[in-house]
């Protein structure tokens, strides 16, 4: 429980203020439930003791009063506060994470599923945004509330002060064993709830695939999903029930002891009636307040389970960031004996090549070769296992990261769009920009009179991914956003390889908008691609296997002369020898 409440503590660690402001208040509200007992024992001595009964209505009737404001107000700040921290601390956890995603190596997010990233930022961290807060300071105030009303049985009667004292210690070890049992068992429930939002994105995403082949089988998976949660959950109840029933058993018997006891030592003379009706009451009280914090205590497994799965994904290590940065010269791009694994599987061995400044680059191979994840290294998208990649004489692990994408734009085949305005997925590039810059980079784009025509012009919101719109339509937004962020380095993959020859006319010329006076590498796949190149890398198995000018290596048998011998034999388009 403590290390939970530890861990609790820091997950709110922008929130304490409101969280000490609100567990006081949970504390105060506690003390003044004591009140309503008083009026109690005031009702009690009136009708045992026969004390004055018009003294008696008038501190009931200012009991009550105190009690009843009292309660409202410590009970709306408390509850308007426990509200406040866990939306809050979720919040700003949330946040933190989005902008600790940021920086994580694209590695884990082949190394984890998107359904996994999902579930923790949605499931598990609105489990803790609802129960978190309001556990801790529910337990905080039961206890307190117990304790205080154990302290009063001990005074008036301490061989029943001591019974209540055991059963309240025997209580806490059975939602101690309870606690330990959630523990070990909420991560299958953590592990098939994560799996079901995988399930889910799958299914939503492929939902035209699934609707044209088979719509009857298309979510098995996602019922499986279900099914594992489902069963997740019963087997969690089920194996907790024990433990509760338990806990109410103790609770039980221990009252009767109470009980019986009390009445013993009436019946005996060693105890008045009046002592004896207010320690039953205040025994019974004790277990209500102490029952009321054990029942949240049980919850505490789970918490401790979603805050593990939060915190496994902020103990990532993130890529290594310099404690002093340095800056970079110009856009030359070197790439020294440059070795990359993914996991155990080595993809690129020793690759060494330099990108002149203000040249166009085109990497050439077959498929599986190596040259997305090359050009993947370059932004440091990840970090390489040996050698070195520097930019402007300095090396990319020794620069501020902001820096370096500042640096770098990148336009891929697959374009995602988000779902937002049109004007803000080109804005993206160029954040707080004006919505004249913003056109000035989509005319660049050859997309705004497209865009124009629309019935919302620039402030059209865009379906999820950007899939109301053609490919050609999202390639050029894309290069829209390219141009406006205006980096001097433009990192492409093959941007007309699956258009149409109209769309391809169209981006062509947004591309030569793009690259003017750029340092541009660009993975390609055609020949009108590298017609305008610099230099061509050819890169196979992992290795650079040539490495020269268009006209060098046409001259030369070798990867680039059998790439233009194979369009060639596509496209009818010959060699000058």
């Amino acid at each position: 429980m403590i290390n939970t409440v530890k861990k609790l503590w820091e997950f709110s660690k922008y929130q304490h203020k409101t969280f000490i402001i609100t567990l006081i208040m949970s504390l105060v509200h506690a003390f003044i439930g004591v009140t309503q007992l008083i009026a109690i024992m005031l009702v009690i001595d009136v009708i045992i003791n026969g004390t004055p009964t018009a003294t008696a209505i008038r501190n009931i009737i200012i009991l009550t009063i105190v009690c009843a404001l009292g309660s409202f107000i410590t009970s709306f700040f408390e509850q308007s506060g426990s509200v406040a921290v866990g939306f809050y601390m979720t919040a700003d956890k949330r946040i933190g994470l989005g902008n600790f995603l940021k920086i994580l190596p694209l590695g884990f997010f082949s190394d984890n599923s998107s359904g996994k990233i999902v579930a923790t930022l949605t499931t598990t961290l609105s489990g803790i945004e609802t129960g978190a807060a309001m556990a801790m300071i529910t337990t905080v105030s039961g206890i307190f509330s117990a304790l205080a009303m154990f302290i009063t049985v001990c005074f008036y009667e301490l061989k029943v002060g001591v019974i209540t004292g055991v059963g309240m210690v025997i209580y806490l070890l059975t939602v101690d064993f309870q606690m330990r049992l959630s523990r070990k068992n909420a991560p299958f429930l953590q592990k098939a709830q994560s799996a079901l939002a995988a399930a889910t994105l799958t299914f939503v995403q492929g939902i035209k695939v699934t609707k044209t082949f088979s719509v009857k089988e298309g979510n098995v998976q996602l019922n499986e999903a279900i099914k594992d949660s489902e069963e997740a959950n019963i087997s969690l109840t089920n194996k907790s029930m024990p433990s509760q029933f338990l806990s109410r058993l103790v609770i039980a018997i221990f009252e009767m002891l109470i009980i019986v006891s009390t009445l013993w030592m009436y019946k005996e003379g060693s105890l008045a009636l009046f002592k004896t009706i207010i320690l039953i009451i205040f025994s019974f009280m004790a277990y209500v307040s102490l029952n009321q914090a054990g029942s949240i205590l049980s919850m505490m497994g789970l918490l401790d389970s979603g805050l593990k799965e939060v915190g496994e994904v902020e103990a990532t290590q993130t890529m290594r960031q310099s404690d002093n940065p340095k800056p970079m010269g110009n856009n030359d791009i070197e790439l020294n004996e440059v070795t990359f694994s993914y996991g155990d599987n080595e993809v690129l061995h020793k690759v060494s090549a330099t990108i002149k400044e203000n040249s166009l680059t085109a990497i050439i191979g077959p498929s599986g070769s190596g040259k997305t994840t090359l050009c993947e290294l370059i932004p440091r998208f990840h970090d390489i296992n040996r050698g070195s990649i520097k930019i402007g004489g300095v090396d990319i692990r020794d620069v501020n990261y902001d820096e370096l994408m500042k640096r770098i734009s990148m336009v891929f085949q697959r374009v995602y769009l988000f779902e937002d305005s049109i004007y803000n997925n080109i804005a993206f590039g160029k954040p707080g920009a004006g919505i004249e810059e913003v056109r000035r980079a989509a005319r660049a784009a050859n997309i705004d009179e497209f865009i124009e025509a629309l019935p919302d012009g620039y402030n059209t919101v865009l379906d999820e991914g950007g899939s109301s719109l053609s490919g050609g339509e999202k390639q050029r937004i894309s290069i829209a956003r390219a141009i406006l962020k205006d980096a001097p380095i433009i990192i492409m993959d093959e941007a007309t390889a699956a258009l149409d020859a109209e769309n391809e006319h169209e981006i062509i010329a947004a591309i030569e908008a793009l690259t003017k006076n750029k340092t541009v590498i660009m993975i390609a796949h055609r020949i009108k691609s590298i017609k305008n190149a610099d230099h061509i890398i050819a890169i196979k198995d992992g290795r650079v296997v040539q490495d020269g000018s268009p006209k060098e290596l046409a001259g030369k048998e070798g990867l680039y002369r059998d790439f233009l011998r194979s369009r060639e034999e596509i496209s009818g388009w010959t060699i000058n020898n």
